[in-house]
């Protein structure tokens, strides 16, 4: 291959790297709460003052430590962290076995082609580290959804209890027992922290990093609230529960509603592909102007950009957050 088809391969591949990290760097400054909310919620342990606050603090410092480096290390710790509690060690197996057979199959497919070389394992690499992307998405989206499908009732579980002059912490420890996966999974675990003695605060701090789910940190600054300030929980809780009702029946609305345009926009996505592998089974002359021609490498740079563009759009259109 000429110069010219490096650089129109190499731009190709820039311009989907690129934009993966563009989004990826999007969806991480959208899952940040606001600063003014964070202030909030560590006004609790810092207004009390004593050892709720040095726990506190302490607290926050696992969390922020490995944070501070930026490093490529402590961004994927935190990525395979976060997988293991949506999916378990199953889960950061699939993964990793999804992404090594990728690669496998990209590899062998794209010996084949007309790429260079040094092409053939990079644009494999892509693929691998695009599928355990969308992979490692998908799994996050499914325990969302059956935690926002099991929550309402685990708080009306809740709502009983305590007007029946159960201890909200007694409550917890039972939901641990009752309600359905994953959120007997996570409050069990709560529940199973609060009998070893740790503080409410430390409990509920700790869970809303690990869930990080907004629903269920409404539930926990309520107790939080409550422990501060006093009033009635159980009316609190059930009009909290109407709320996430109503939120878990928006986002259902929601993707009944736009489930035409992200079948249509999966579709529109896949022709491209399937049409250059077509052509380049049937008619190899016929495509390989593309990558031959000076005008050809333009039109492919040209296509990309526009395929990642509209497909950017449509997406962000059809999948409307509900869940914040």
């Amino acid at each position: 291959m000429n110069p010219a088809d490096i650089v129109t391969a190499s731009g190709f591949v820039a311009f989907v790297f690129v934009g993966l990290i563009v989004r990826a760097i999007h969806q991480s400054a959208r899952s940040r709460a606001p600063s003014r909310i964070k202030e909030r919620l560590s006004g609790f342990g810092v207004s009390r003052g004593g050892q709720d606050s040095i726990a506190g603090e302490r607290n926050a410092s696992v969390f922020k430590s490995q944070g501070r480096h930026g490093s490529i290390k402590t961004w994927f710790d935190g990525r395979v962290e976060r997988l293991g509690v949506v999916a378990g060690a199953r889960g950061v197996r699939l993964v990793a076995v999804a992404a090594i057979v990728m690669f496998v199959v990209s590899a062998g497919i794209f010996h084949y082609s007309p790429l260079p070389g040094w092409g053939t394992p990079l644009a494999a690499l892509g693929f691998g580290a695009v599928t355990a992307a969308w992979l490692y998405r998908k799994l996050i989206k499914r325990y969302q959804t059956r935690f926002l499908m099991a929550f309402p009732d685990t708080l009306d579980l809740v709502i009983r209890a305590v007007r029946a002059g159960v201890p909200v912490t007694q409550a917890i420890i039972t939901v641990g027992e009752e309600v359905a996966e994953p959120v007997r999974s996570e409050f069990k675990t709560m529940g199973n922290s609060l009998k070893l003695g740790i503080d409410m605060n430390d409990v509920l701090d700790v869970a809303v990093k690990r869930i990080a789910i907004p629903d269920f940190s409404f539930f926990s600054v309520c107790l939080l609230l409550q422990r501060e300030t006093g009033g009635q929980l159980g009316e609190t809780l059930e009009n909290l529960s109407a709320i996430i009702r109503s939120r878990r029946d928006l986002r259902l609305k929601t993707r009944a509603l736009t489930a035409e345009t992200r079948v249509a926009s999966k579709i529109i996505s896949a022709i491209p592909f399937f049409t250059l592998a077509m052509l380049y089974t049937t008619s190899r002359s016929y495509l390989m102007i593309l990558f031959d021609n000076p005008s050809g490498h333009t039109i492919l740079f040209v296509a990309a950009g526009l395929l990642v563009t509209g497909m950017t759009v449509i997406t962000k259109m059809s999948n409307l957050d509900t869940s914040r």
